[in-house]
């Protein structure tokens, strides 16, 4: 199968209503598929199957699963038409007075309580008229060549696609990756630029917090990288890598993927009373928007040509486990009559209200741009 021919697939899909799942890993030259047979709603609770997981934020509901291998096509040079004017939203000044008014509340509660920060999010309504989801998951890839960028669907459970810079975990037999990304700004043609103390603060909350959590499995190394500003489509971040290893025998994934998940950067700090404030005010459920999806064990050779005596370069099949997940940021929920844009921004005790107001408004450009 080539690019022609998936996207060709992925319209079938679609129309048919069946499953699937197509995605592009950052900076890949690739796209890999995969859809189900029938329309049963497949869901995972512990993570030990082997498929395409999509999970929400709210770790009470269920993670869905479309099971299998998915197939993997080489598409290196994907060139969409992009709009020329990108979609303008319509912002009403009710919505804006009710984040703003979010804002000032959760500023209250974090100077009056234990809560230190707390990601408040909304969503922004977009009518499209003139594009299919594949059309626009197409211009995705070659908007976001860096990000991991995906369509979903599913018949009983919607569709959605994004365009997401942060992984939860990239997990290879028992070496891991992850990634602490908060603070944000607009790109302006330089990378090097300065940031301010809050999103210094609101970076090193969520760094910390992510280390110490790591720091509760049996690790073997673990490897802090220095902290950097990280580019995403027209916006920069501040990031810090972390790497390691666990020793062996000692990893359990639903174990782990509960402790990373919801991280500090998608609902806040302590993690409890984040998410009790997310609750009683944000005022709208999330669904899978600042949840995860991805990879779940999906078996990889990593055989190497080895010598044994005189028998040389006699291959050994090793099959690796490995599990990519990363956050559901950059997303939308496609709807024929209105779709909806998701976008949200970290609350410290510095925050300011406009400010935060206007973060929401650039990011929601991320997915308006293609539309």
């Amino acid at each position: 199968m080539d690019a022609s021919s998936l996207f060709n697939q992925l319209d079938e899909d679609f129309l048919q209503n069946r499953p699937f799942v197509a995605y592009r890993k950052p900076a890949a030259d690739s796209i890999n598929y995969l859809a189900q047979q029938d329309d049963e709603l497949q869901v995972t609770a512990d993570f030990t199957e082997s498929g395409f997981v999509f999970a929400p934020f709210s770790a009470s509901e269920q993670a869905v699963l479309i099971p299998g291998k998915p197939t993997i096509i080489a598409c290196d040079q994907l060139k969409a038409e992009l709009p020329v004017d990108s979609l303008e939203l319509v912002i009403s000044e009710t919505e804006r007075q009710q984040h703003l008014q979010l804002v000032e509340r959760a500023v209250q509660e974090i100077n009056e309580s234990s809560l230190q920060k707390v990601v408040l999010s909304r969503k922004q309504i977009a009518k499209i008229s003139d594009s299919s989801p594949v059309t626009l998951f197409n211009r995705l890839l070659s908007k976001y060549p860096e990000a991991f960028v995906y369509v979903w669907h599913h018949p009983k459970v919607g569709t959605w696609m994004g365009a997401t810079p942060e992984t939860l975990l990239s997990l290879n037999g028992y070496k891991f990756e992850t990634m602490a990304l908060a603070g944000t700004q607009r790109f302006e043609g330089d990378l090097k630029v300065s940031w301010g103390l809050k999103e210094q603060e609101e970076q090193d909350l969520v760094t910390r917090d992510l280390i110490s959590r790591l720091k509760t499995f049996d690790l073997k190394k673990l490897n802090i990288q220095e902290r950097e500003t990280y580019r995403a489509g027209s916006l920069l971040h501040l990031r810090t890598c972390i790497t390691g290893s666990f020793n062996r025998g000692s990893l359990d994934l639903t174990q782990l993927i509960r402790a990373l998940h919801p991280t500090p950067a998608v609902c806040g700090l302590p993690r409890l009373e984040a998410q009790s404030f997310i609750q009683n005010h944000e005022g709208y459920p999330r669904g899978f928007y600042t949840g995860f999806l991805g990879e779940l064990n999906i078996l990889e050779d990593q055989s190497k040509n080895r010598n044994r005596r005189n028998v040389e370069n006699l291959a050994y099949k090793t099959l690796n486990p490995v599990t990519r997940l990363f956050v559901n940021l950059r997303c939308m929920q496609y709807k024929s009559e209105a779709s909806e844009i998701y976008v949200g921004g970290g609350i410290t005790k510095d925050s300011i209200p406009e400010d935060e107001w206007q973060e929401t408004v650039n990011k929601a450009q991320t997915i308006a741009s293609i539309l």
